[in-house]
Parts: C-alpha cells; sequence; structure tokens
C-alpha cells in the first residue's frame, strides 16, 4: 500500500446507485450485472473520446456518507473529454495492489482496504470522494481510496 497524487481525469460508461450491503448478498448485487451488460453491450465500443490508457476502471462517488451508505459506482475507460463522464478530480489516493484470479483478487483486495481502515494501524481517514479499482493487468486490480 502506498500513497499517490493523481491529477484530474474522467471516465465514461454506465452507472447504477447501490451500496456494500447490497453487493455483499449474491441474490441482490447489482455490480456484477453492471460488468455483464458493459460486456455484452459492448459499451467500450460504443465509447467516444478514449484516452490511449487500455485500463478499464469501477469508480465509486456520491457517497451519501460513509462506507454505510448509497452511493454510485461506474464501469468505464478514461476518456480525454469530461462530456458525458466523471471528472475525477485531483487528489491523494491511498493505493492498495492485489494480483490473483478474477473476481475472487477484487473482493480480497477490498477486504484489504477495510481491514485496514478498521484497525488501529490506520494512519489515513478516508475522504469519500472518489475511490476507484483500476484494472490495467489481466492478473491485478489496484483499489485507490481517497484520503483527506
Amino acid at each position: 500500500m502506498k500513497v499517490k497524487y493523481l491529477e484530474k481525469f474522467y471516465v465514461a460508461g454506465i452507472t447504477i446507485r447501490t451500496n456494500n450491503v447490497t453487493e455483499l448478498d449474491e441474490t441482490t448485487a447489482q455490480i456484477p450485472q453492471l460488468w455483464q451488460r458493459y460486456v455484452d453491450e459492448n459499451i467500450e465500443g460504443k465509447t467516444l473520446n478514449k484516452s490511449k490508457s487500455l485500463a478499464m476502471y469501477g469508480v465509486y462517488n456520491k457517497y451519501e456518507k460513509d462506507v454505510n451508505s448509497d452511493y454510485d459506482y461506474t464501469i468505464g475507460v478514461e476518456v480525454t473529454k469530461p462530456k458525458n463522464a466523471i471528472t475525477i478530480e485531483k487528489d491523494r489516493y491511498l493505493v492498495f495492489s492485489k494480483k490473483g484470479e478474477f473476481p475472487e483478487v477484487v473482493i480480497d483486495a477490498w477486504h484489504d482496504v477495510w481491514n485496514y481502515f478498521n484497525s488501529t494501524e490506520c494512519e489515513y481517514e478516508r475522504a469519500y470522494n472518489y475511490d476507484f479499482e483500476k484494472y490495467a493487468k489481466e492478473d491485478e486490480v489496484e483499489i485507490y481510496i481517497s484520503i483527506k
């Protein structure tokens, strides 16, 4: 885990409103269905102004309050223009990386995030601005958590 400062960038894709209680129950989870829709409807292929980055993103934003509240989740790719995109503002992030099989590696990485922020060793406070999963390699996920 390391701290990174990122410049503003844009992500375009498709979005749902959900929360962790919904997502931790296999019978109500919406995020896996959103990923399936993204692939089935070739959303990436229909996205305009794509950047040269080949990374995919899962972006969490518009938090109602904290980890237990509703948030928006967007699946998408980086684009060069803000039209019809989420603007991820310049911010400071705590980055968690994990390698392994999908989707288990993503779940494991999120457990690392939650365990860290619930531990007495935690040096940082979550900002609940923009958090995101970055998928740049076939067997690795990076989770960026906005911090104060």
